[in-house]
């Protein structure tokens, strides 16, 4: 049963929230907080410690699967859930910002829709988004589901998306798990191979968009598409 002093400790964390919202919070904190809400009669505070120790970070915390989770002392399923659907529950907001039908006429709000998409995936993919010659995103499809650190351009998967679609304008991105967008020289040799291709079906590649997280690096923002 928690004592009065746990729960005045809850309170004073509960009004933090309430007014300065988490940025002033340590990840342990976080955590804290949120396990309240599936441990109601408990001191959380080492948990969410040994949790930190256990993954490394809270971005790991929330990243890890369910099995993970509960393997750690104190964490049982429904607890798990909890923690596991923090992170699913932000990037089906970040999608729900953006409808099928919206514009995306700038590189700067391309990149943020690719990252509201892919950005926060812990494993590598390639994905390509195909717009109508209004700038309306008729649809968006992972092509490609690779490793932590790989995944497979498959050209002939790229133009079939391409063509199913109807598409006049096409977008593709991939993100970087290990948290810097910059381009290498594969991605740039990539790049101009999907462009070519694309050019002979009359399909125009606008921008490919590397994620990392929330940062990403866009080829037409920096000047070099067509490539």
């Amino acid at each position: 049963m928690e004592d009065s002093s746990h729960g005045g400790h809850r309170d004073r964390l509960r009004r933090r929230f309430e007014t300065e919202g988490l940025m002033n919070f340590e990840p342990h904190e976080v955590l804290e907080l949120l396990l309240y809400y599936s441990i109601p009669r408990k001191d959380t505070n080492p948990l969410a410690h040994r949790l930190i120790e256990t993954f490394g970070s809270l971005d790991r915390v929330l990243e890890a699967d369910i099995a993970a989770l509960t393997s750690v002392e104190g964490i049982g399923y429904n607890t798990a859930v909890l923690l596991r659907l923090n992170l699913e529950l932000f990037q089906y907001y970040s999608r729900c910002r953006y409808d099928n039908r919206k514009r995306i006429d700038n590189c700067e709000r391309m990149g943020e829709y690719m990252c509201s998409r892919i950005g926060m995936l812990n494993r590598e993919v390639f994905a390509a988004a195909a717009f109508d010659a209004k700038q309306r995103e008729i649809a968006f499809e992972i092509l490609s589901d690779g490793t932590v650190s790989q995944t497979e351009v498959q050209l002939r998967r790229i133009a079939e998306f391409a063509i199913l679609k109807k598409a006049e304008l096409l977008v593709i991105a991939h993100n970087h798990v290990r948290g810097d967008p910059t381009p290498s020289q594969a991605d740039r040799d990539t790049t101009r191979e999907i462009c070519r291709s694309m050019a002979k079906l009359g399909i125009i590649v606008a921008d490919h968009i590397i994620t990392a997280g929330e940062n990403y690096f866009s080829f037409a923002m920096n000047d070099i598409m067509p490539i």
